[in-house]
């Protein structure tokens, strides 16, 4: 994207200064995001100018708003809390010269900009446990913050992004259709799903008896989504908040472990290199308990790793599913490579299933010596 158009929609927003240059920034595959440079009385600025994919966002209007109820309530609960530094603790929306929090050009794109945190980075790979807990203790403080907003105020961005029985329905049909003749060669994997979809039903379950209750969730708990200041180390500031909306804690929980669980990549073909850490899960429970553990009720401590279960099996079947449908949905570099995720994926269900005593005794433990409780 050129200089002079990102020049043009920058300057529809209230940024005071002049307008420098502006470059690509981040790993991010939905959004198209920039930062872009300021003078400002001889000093220069950050600010991040991101265009929202409407594509996967049906309403960023909507989901503007839902931006905004966030970050405001997490920056008015921060500052009654006293805490410093503010401008990098909570993305702050930048308002359009005409005063909305969106801009939206000729051709229908819609932009918004945000503050830069300054001296901080985001990590695609997790290898550290300390930066594990701290990702885990970051996603369940923002959880905390938003523990009293009602989930009711906002608007869901992606309908059943997290809903499993849905997605195992997709899933079958799928199955059915075979649309691309592969269903043959993933017989296996088919067959597995089958056999563990029990577990998708079982969040839904307790949330509509009213033993877990809908909260304000990310949706999208990967460590590149937490900002780390870089002199300390420490968990700064979530961002990505396009997936946040009325959700169940025990799906972000449940996408903290899949995610740092093991240090092999999504797509590893190797399967024995699929192993979990069991040192790796400690640090991601002691982070979430550590800040969401004062909030969560009974049910939802004694399910934290049925939320790992879920969503780890969840995305083995959004992986089988694309991978049936003619991979239309994730992006792919290699030949079977959605279906390479869903074996990575089951693979680590049944890890999780062949250490379900030890991981819950830890858990156990760990949210005993926080809250007192079990």
């Amino acid at each position: 994207m050129s200089q002079a158009r990102i020049s043009t929609v920058a300057k529809q927003f209230d940024i005071p200064g002049d307008f420098l240059h502006a470059e690509p920034y981040g790993s991010g595959h939905i959004n198209d995001t920039f930062v872009a440079a300021y003078e400002q009385r001889g000093a220069r600025r950050r600010y991040i100018i991101q265009r929202i994919n409407h594509n996967i966002f049906k309403d960023p209007e909507a989901l503007m708003r839902n931006f905004v109820l966030v970050t405001a309530h997490i920056y008015n609960k921060l500052k009654q809390k006293g805490t410093d530094d503010l401008y990098r603790r909570v993305l702050t929306v930048i308002p359009s010269v005409d005063g909305n929090n969106y801009y939206k050009d000729s051709k229908g794109n819609y932009w918004r900009a945000l503050n830069f945190i300054d001296n901080a980075r985001t990590y695609d790979v997790c290898k550290s446990l300390r930066r594990i807990t701290e990702a885990g203790r970051a996603f369940g403080n923002f959880q905390y913050l938003l523990e009293d907003l009602s989930a009711n105020h906002l608007y869901e961005t992606i309908p059943g992004f997290h809903n499993g029985p849905k997605r195992f329905e997709n899933f079958k049909k799928a199955l059915k259709e075979n649309k691309c003749g592969r269903a043959a060669a993933a017989q296996k994997e088919s067959d597995f799903l089958m056999k563990h979809s029990p577990i998708l039903d079982i969040l839904p379950g307790l949330a509509e008896e009213g033993g877990i209750p809908l909260r304000v969730t990310h949706n999208d708990t990967k460590v590149n989504n937490i900002m780390f200041d870089n002199t300390t180390g420490k968990a700064l500031c979530v961002i990505d908040l396009d997936t946040v909306m009325p959700g169940l804690s025990l799906w972000d929980f449940g996408d903290i472990v899949r995610t740092t669980i093991s240090e092999a990549e999504e797509d590893e073909k190797d399967l024995s290199k699929v192993a979990i850490d069991i040192r790796r899960f400690e640090a991601a429970v002691a982070g979430f308990v550590s800040s969401a553990g004062v909030f969560l009720n009974k049910t939802e401590r004694a399910n934290l790793l049925v939320g790992a279960k879920t969503i780890i099996l969840e995305q083995a079947v959004r992986f089988l599913t694309d991978h049936l449908a003619g991979d239309t949905y994730y992006k792919i570099r290699r030949q079977n490579h959605n279906l390479d995720r869903c074996r990575t994926q089951i693979t680590l269900y049944e890890l999780i299933l062949r250490h379900t005593r030890q991981l819950c005794e830890i858990i156990n433990r760990i949210v005993s010596r926080v809250t007192g409780k079990i």
